[in-house]
């Protein structure tokens, strides 16, 4: 009897935590403006992970730079630390994380293309307690040609 109450505590507690950290994994879209490489669109998924405060943001950015010829986009997967705010409808937060920026020029008489490594610095905020939650963030990307970005969308 006390190993069978011993594993429907476990079973409860690994269903309690499945379903905490389903309950962590957002997706949405989102719209850049860089100072080198202009508007940009995207999507992006973040993973809380529990009892941490630590968050997974990961983001794909496709840019339309105001040159002809060039495409530009970023894939980019940061941790982010939520800072404490007693109100949970405005939940600021700061980060870091990796950066890969793909940058390809199609011109007559020239056609190349470059992949670099960088770093990101982040901060932002998100929104609301409901299933839409908005955010807008800050990031400074540091890379062969550093940046800083503006964006912001929703979460689902």
């Amino acid at each position: 009897m006390k190993k069978l109450l011993l594993a429907l505590a476990a079973a409860a507690l690994v269903g309690t935590v499945t379903t905490e950290a389903k309950a962590q994994v957002s997706f949405g879209a989102q719209l850049s403006f860089a100072d080198e490489t202009d508007l940009g669109i995207g999507a992006r998924a973040n993973i809380g992970l529990p009892f941490t405060g630590l968050r997974v943001i990961t983001a794909f950015d496709y840019f339309f730079p105001d040159r002809e010829g060039l495409d530009y986009f970023e894939i980019s997967g940061n941790v982010a630390y939520s800072i404490g705010v007693p109100n949970p409808a405005f939940s600021p937060y700061i980060g870091g994380g990796l950066l890969i920026a793909r940058t390809s020029w199609d011109l007559p008489e020239i056609s190349r293309s470059n992949t670099d490594l960088g770093l990101n610095l982040l901060g932002g905020v998100r929104f609301g307690v409901g299933p839409i939650k908005p955010f807008a963030e800050a990031r400074f990307a540091i890379v062969d040609d550093s940046q800083f970005i503006i964006a912001g969308g929703i979460n689902f």
